[in-house]
């Protein structure tokens, strides 16, 4: 069964196709969005099990899963190929998943701070180790405890709300949560996965990110179709300053038609 997501289309010219991270939705880029509607048709998506798109129970929230409910949308919404695909973090992986599986779709990437852990026991325990709430609202054993305590929380009105805002985590389904991180991310290899696909890509990373991303991105060696570009921010860096992510956009498709 192909699920329809969630999206929003703005503006005119050349697509972009962009998907948010995990316990996010695409209001995470409505500040990019504005900034590059004028000369650009946008379009974003909520993902699989995120925001306002379904949340299917029956699923195990795997890359074919959100590929198949992505490819989906955009066939169903009319978005003609080639188009430019962007990603943020488990966004990102998703996005170079969709690229190997439909490379003639896909004129251009762009792989926004993904998640680069070497393998999938080095994902299992930084994510366990470093980031508390994840650890209380994904691995305690009264996780659902919390996330019930939270939804009584009020919550902001979209014309106000944060690119990164409680609400759109709240948004996300139980299971699409569970399935999601430990089949999307956990098992992401963006080192293997670049290699396979054509299509011009920009890397981008955050100095205040996760430090075994550097570590490892700074180990390998990347293919010539992938550009890397690292700036002073964390994780969240393009939709917290979004004029640094109109730069990244122009400098990638714009001046490199």
């Amino acid at each position: 069964m192909s699920y329809k997501l969630f999206s929003t289309v703005s503006g005119s010219g050349p697509t972009i196709v962009f998907l948010h991270g995990f316990l996010n939705s695409s209001h995470y880029y409505s500040r990019i969005r504005k900034r590059i509607e004028k000369n650009h048709t946008v379009v974003a998506l909520d993902l699989l099990g995120h925001g306002k798109s379904p949340k299917p129970n029956d699923i195990e929230y795997t890359f074919q899963d959100h590929i198949d409910a992505i490819h989906y949308t955009l066939k169903t919404l009319g978005i003609k190929p080639p188009f430019v695909l962007a990603g943020h973090s488990m966004g990102a992986l998703l996005s170079l998943r969709y690229a190997r599986e439909y490379e003639t779709e896909i004129s251009r990437l762009m792989l926004f701070n993904p998640p680069m852990f070497a393998n999938s026991e080095e994902a299992y325990l930084q994510v366990f180790r470093t980031a508390l709430h994840y650890r209380l609202f994904l691995f305690s054993n009264f996780k659902d405890h919390l996330w019930k305590l939270v939804q009584i929380i009020p919550r902001n009105p979209l014309s106000i709300r944060h690119p990164l805002s409680l609400t759109d985590m709240l948004r996300a389904g139980a299971t699409a949560r569970v399935g999601s991180l430990h089949n999307v991310i956990f098992k992401g290899d963006i080192f293997s996965e670049v290699r396979d696909i054509s299509a011009p890509t920009m890397l981008v990373m955050g100095q205040k990110d996760r430090y075994n991303y550097l570590q490892n991105a700074l180990q390998t060696k990347w293919p010539d179709h992938v550009t890397i570009r690292l700036n002073k921010f964390g994780h969240h860096g393009i939709a917290l300053k979004p004029k640094l992510g109109e730069t990244y956009i122009n400098e990638h498709i714009v001046y490199n038609k």
